[in-house]
């Protein structure tokens, strides 16, 4: 027995478990009914704006559709240099326009302008809501009647992508594919643990009372990932949290260009999994070439080299688990094929990640330069 047949075998059975993480995470992560609402709590809609001239007018267009009947809609102008403010303003009186107070030191800019709009909010439910992002009618609707039937404090939500660049469209499915593929989801419910917590920034839905007994974006507020810490807050403090496949009910654009999607990915990757370096190592030189690897093996038959079966087989494993993973995120299906591609450039945005944190270098974002290297590593749930 060779150690390239048990490497083989091993490789194997590891891409037949993470299929079948896949479809377990599928049941787990439950799509929301499309009712129309039923609730009649009053819901702030809050949207921090900095050079969104691009997108803002699209996002209020579709919050004031929404069929929930109690809504605010408060949008903060963080020092916009663009046309931001002026969109806003010929959108009516629906919404309300607040200007940001300067940044202070110790915050970074998403999390300040995050907290000044719950300061703002007068809604027992709170949805933070990125300017690129827009909401199907039911959106809000369907996340409060997920949070009255499963009985939980926050809701984050896989979403739907709606960048047109080619970068957007073969490396961003991915987000939804790590997730669906590498992350036991059912943790997010059951665990207590706070580092075992997961969101995404275009569209949260918290309760007030869980918010402000978590310390919301106060609580650590020069953490450079303001989502997934916040979920993280929440959860430290007692709360319950579900995670759903929102891919009918919003879209964002995330990042457009590979060069911003290196940037955004390279600010988040190392703060994402809790700034622990031996996770990231692992997934950064393991996990993610090991993905990537079946491929490569293929590719390298068209140039003389000997392919098992094997590796035909881990390919089409590979495949199966990217095809199903792009039809739940509604992603061009022909993405796919840059699977391994789109896998390393993960692992290496990582990597940069970690370096930029544990050299203090800075990261410009949204024209603020930021430090990522993250401070004494602290018990979440010894805080609160």
């Amino acid at each position: 027995m060779t150690w390239e047949f048990i490497f083989g075998r091993f490789v194997t059975l590891l891409l037949v478990c993470q299929l079948g993480l896949i479809l377990w995470n599928l049941r787990v992560i439950l799509r929301p009914k499309k009712v129309k609402s039923y609730s009649n709590k009053k819901v702030s809609l809050l949207i921090p704006a900095r050079n969104e001239e691009g997108f803002i007018g699209d996002c209020l267009r579709s919050l004031l559709t929404q069929d929930h009947p109690n809504i605010e809609i408060v949008v903060l102008d963080d020092h916009s240099t663009d046309r931001t403010k002026t969109i806003v303003e010929s959108i009516g009186e629906r919404v309300k326009l607040i200007p940001s107070s300067p940044l202070p030191n110790g915050w970074t800019g998403k999390n300040w302008a995050c907290h000044q709009l719950s300061q703002h909010a007068t809604g027992e439910v709170f949805f933070f809501i990125d300017a690129d992002a827009v909401l199907e009618p039911i959106a809000i609707s369907s996340v409060l009647q997920v949070m009255e039937e499963q009985k939980v404090d926050m809701v984050a939500s896989l979403l739907r992508n709606r960048g047109s660049s080619l970068a957007s469209r073969i490396l961003l499915p991915i987000v939804n594919h790590a997730v669906l593929a590498l992350f036991p989801a059912s943790l997010v419910h059951r665990s207590s643990n706070p580092d075992v917590a997961l969101a995404f920034g275009p569209f949260i839905g918290v309760t007030r009372n869980a918010y402000d007994k978590s310390g919301g974006h106060a609580a650590h507020p020069a953490h450079i990932v303001d989502d997934v810490q916040l979920a993280r807050s929440v959860k430290a403090s007692g709360h319950h949290q579900r995670l759903i496949n929102g891919t009918d009910l919003a879209a964002t654009t995330w990042y457009s260009g590979f060069a911003d999607i290196w940037r955004g990915f390279s600010k988040n990757a190392y703060g994402a999994l809790s700034y622990r370096t031996s996770l990231s190592l692992f997934v950064a030189f393991f996990i993610a070439p090991l993905m990537a690897l079946p491929f490569l093996r293929l590719l390298a038959g068209f140039f003389g080299a000997t392919v098992p079966m094997e590796v035909l087989w881990q390919v089409v494993l590979l495949v199966l688990g990217r095809f199903i993973t792009s039809t739940t995120g509604r992603d061009p299906l022909w993405g796919v094929i840059f699977h391994p591609f789109a896998m390393l450039f993960w692992g290496a945005t990582l990597i940069w990640s970690m370096i930029l944190s544990l050299t203090g270098q800075q990261i410009q974002w949204k024209s603020r330069d930021y430090t990522t290297k993250p401070q004494h590593r602290r018990n979440l749930a010894e805080e609160n």
